[in-house]
């Protein structure tokens, strides 16, 4: 009789000479891989094995050379699916005489069937065999979805039927089979991103392509399941889950045989039809096995106590052509009264394309009389504008969301040619955008206030809300359009007219937006004058028209804004820098905080008021979490914005590659270690390399100021008040996070901390129904939720006295 089937069974390849053979010795070494790694049970000629493409007599070589190799150190399950019931008998009767414990069948593909003509089919192969059968439920490729209660009455109607393998990413039908049906027939998953789902809902095992490349780390997730130690298998899992998702979203076949050449078995190429991986993608996922396993990225170690990893080089686009046509680009000119205007200064600046370093496009270098000329026109159109009820302002609002939206390919595509970041993150920015003016649109709809009444006898009190007025704005490069939505949204709600200056390294996106919604807002309302900031941002500061600036930028900007702002008591608004300390207490999940900065500090390529660049680990987890963090930092992909993949661009500018640059450099001079990356990348274009610092002393420079890179430094504490006034112990005080499982801890760190936001167990999570903005030198204001909109707007009291 043959053993009863449990735990992690690897589905092996078939591995191919250079001349297109069934390669024996390179079978054999993956063989010896699996056991080796300790899993229970190996499946040849599965559909990682190519079955469908080989002949009869390939086949059967396959599975002769799998159980001679095995030797009885593992079971074998022999797959015997075929294109004819005849053949499929065949091969089932050779299984078992080689010696296999199980085989496997699957519905033949080439002609489809019925749901009853595929019971008849298992039940004649099953019957022509005296070894238990397992069932291969394959809807994705058969087109025959085995339902549970199907597969159950065939389990209690054919002795040997035993097991199911339902490669179904359904987990409800999983839970079917092995809650209903559990006594007679034994559940194995087959889909690799849902492994540890599977096995946490009482499946018996799994039948997985990817035990080829991390067998022992899939096998331990199974063991400490059964141990009943869940904390531990989610946080194995975590670490193999980039790995599998990224095998569920490319060739499956081909990217196993990538990494497994990669690591010197030698399997050779997919047959025909299937194709090789492309070289990104193969390193890509070669680096994100790598990981999986705790070994190193290509070039170094990723363990903290080991050098740094020499980092990827970029990854380049084979298509040569631009992201945005000529014709796309906006006009070297300004945008104001509702159309594009000429500067007063024949002075153009270039726009630099920052993965190329090529000049983009030119804008205005404007003057203060642009300014002057925008400023008059604003304040010529915000009378009319104020005057217009919530709806009508809301209906506009919603108007501009559609018209963004609809044109978000293009503006993405912009936003990505002039800052350099993926298209993915483009694509996020310009759904942002969508969403700020949407939220605005319902929230200046549902605004309150003190009610009306008495509060004096005889005195009827009425508490008004007014726009302020004319708006200055200056926004950032790091997010062109998002951030001039965060400003012109609730400036705009609440009836206010507005003259904004974009950065003049990252302007096109916003000229662009003006250009696409110029007939939604009457002229004047919205106006756009590009150049520099000591010029217009200055004018704009100091314009005794303008009744309120707002700046997203620098702290050294911020103070400018407000000192020139003081001349005329104008109101500020200032979303300045952030240096968001990330505390990570011991009883932290140390898996889920490595998993969430992934994101959280290299989002942007760093560039990112908000980011988790200051990392506060307890001693005692500190290595733990490096390990985390180096392995999931390691596989992030680097390249330009159209690279399939890619999730980190470029620095903006010469001007800021140059000074990150500066940062790391003295900071390793000073003493930090590199754990990851640690230096600038082959050009062209402004790469740093992610980086991961280790051995940070207390008050670092690199600790202490806003870098906005792809850079996390790690420090070390030993008591929760330290860890508390190490993090309150800098000029900023945009954003923080804790992560801890002690609630009470999670409740009262956070009131300790000065920062405007503060996540628990989480960071860098925004929605346009809370607030964003800082403490200290992170300014002042609110950008998102209703109190923007408070933030441009004036209360009037108006009082009756109705005696008589």
């Amino acid at each position: 009789m043959s053993p009863q089937l449990s735990g992690v069974l690897t589905a092996l390849p078939t591995p191919f000479t250079s001349g297109g053979e069934v390669d024996v010795a390179a079978l054999g070494r993956v063989v010896d891989r699996s056991i080796d790694g300790g899993v229970d049970g190996l499946v040849a000629c599965g559909s990682t094995g190519e079955f469908a493409a080989l002949d009869e007599d390939e086949r059967r070589l396959v599975v002769e050379t799998v159980v001679a190799r095995a030797a009885g150190r593992v079971p074998v399950v022999a797959q015997t699916g075929a294109v004819s019931t005849e053949q499929a008998i065949r091969l089932s009767q050779h299984a078992q005489r080689c010696g296999a414990s199980v085989v496997m069948l699957v519905t033949p593909y080439y002609e489809p069937l019925t749901e009853a003509e595929t019971e008849q089919y298992l039940r004649t192969v099953a019957a022509s065999v005296d070894i238990p059968v397992m069932l291969y439920n394959l809807p994705a490729i058969t087109g025959v979805d085995l339902s549970p209660d199907v597969v159950g009455r065939l389990a209690r109607e054919v002795d040997n039927i035993r097991y199911i393998k339902d490669t179904n990413a359904d987990m409800s039908r999983l839970r079917q089979f092995v809650h209903h049906h559990g006594e007679v027939i034994t559940t194995f998953g087959g889909w690799d991103t849902l492994i540890l789902a599977a096995l946490t809902e009482g499946a018996a095992g799994v039948v997985a392509g990817s035990a080829n490349l991390v067998p022992a780390e899939l096998v331990s997730v199974h063991r400490a399941l059964r141990a009943g130690e869940l904390d531990r298998a989610r946080a194995e899992w975590a670490r193999l889950h980039p790995l599998m998702d990224s095998l569920m979203t490319v060739p499956f076949i081909p990217a196993v045989k990538a990494v497994l050449n990669a690591a010197g078995l030698r399997v050779g190429s997919p047959r025909s039809p299937l194709l090789d991986l492309p070289p990104d993608t193969a390193r890509r996922v070669t680096a994100q096995a790598a990981a999986a396993r705790g070994e190193a990225p290509a070039g170094g170690s990723a363990s903290a106590g080991h050098g740094a990893p020499e980092p990827a080089a970029v990854r380049r686009s084979t298509d040569a052509r631009p992201l945005a046509a000529a014709a796309e680009l906006p006009p070297a000119r300004h945008f104001i009264a509702g159309g594009y205007a000429d500067s007063t200064s024949t002075r153009l600046l270039d726009v630099i394309d920052p993965c190329t370093e090529q000049v983009l496009c030119r804008t205005p270098d404007g003057t203060t009389e642009d300014v002057d000329r925008a400023v008059a026109e604003a304040v010529a159109a915000r009378g009319s504008w104020a005057r217009r009820v919530p709806k009508d302002r809301s209906d506009v609002l919603h108007a501009i969301a559609d018209r963004v939206e609809a044109n978000g390919d293009l503006l993405a595509r912009l936003e990505s040619a002039n800052t350099g970041k993926p298209l993915a993150v483009a694509h996020d920015d310009i759904a942002g955008t969508v969403d700020t003016f949407r939220f605005m649109a319902g929230a200046v709809r549902a605004t309150t206030s003190m009610s009306a009444g008495e509060y004096l006898d005889d005195h009827l009190s009425l508490v008004l809300r007014e726009p302020v007025g004319v708006v200055g704005v200056v926004t950032p490069w790091n997010y062109p359009l998002m951030m001039a939505a965060w400003k012109l949204a609730p400036i705009l709600a609440a009836g206010n007219t507005c003259v904004l200056k974009p950065s003049e390294i990252t302007p096109v996106t916003t000229v662009k937006f003006a250009e696409l919604v110029a007939d939604l807002l009457p002229p004047g309302v919205l106006n756009i004058v590009t150049g520099r900031g000591d010029v217009v941002g200055a004018r704009l500061a100091a314009h005794p028209d303008v009744d309120l600036v707002a700046l997203t930028g620098s702290v050294p900007s911020g103070r400018a804004v407000a000192r020139a702002a003081a001349e005329s008591l104008k109101r500020v608004h200032l979303e300045l820098g952030g240096k968001a300390p990330v505390l990570v207490f011991a009883d932290a999940d140390l898996a889920a905080v490595a998993e969430t900065l992934r994101t959280a500090s290299f989002w942007n390529s760093g560039q990112e008021c908000g980011a988790a660049c200051r990392v506060l680990v307890h001693e005692s987890v500190a290595a733990e979490l490096v390990d985390h963090l180096v392995r999931e930092a390691g596989t992030l992909v680097t390249g330009e914005p159209t690279v399939d993949g890619a999730e980190i661009g470029p620095l903006v500018s010469r001007a800021h590659f140059d000074r990150v640059r500066g940062y790391l450099e003295r900071a390793q001079r000073d003493g930090a270690r590199a754990a990851l990356g640690g230096g600038a990348l082959d050009g062209p274009g402004y790469y740093i390399a992610p980086t991961v610092l280790v051995d940070v002393p207390e008050g670092a420079e690199i600790a202490r100021e806003e870098v906005f890179g792809p850079v996390v430094t790690v420090e070390t504490f030993r008591e929760e008040g330290e860890a508390i006034r190490r993090a309150n112990d800098v000029p900023y005080g945009l954003a923080a996070s804790v992560w801890t499982e002690n609630a009470r801890r999670s409740h009262d760190v956070p009131a300790r901390l000065d920062a405007g936001t503060v996540w628990v167990n989480s960071h860098l999570a925004l929605a346009n129904e809370v607030p964003w903005g800082g403490f200290k030198g992170s300014g002042y204001g609110r950008d998102l939720s209703l109190y923007a909109l408070e933030d441009y707007a004036r209360t009037k009291h108006v009082m009756h006295n109705h005696s008589r």
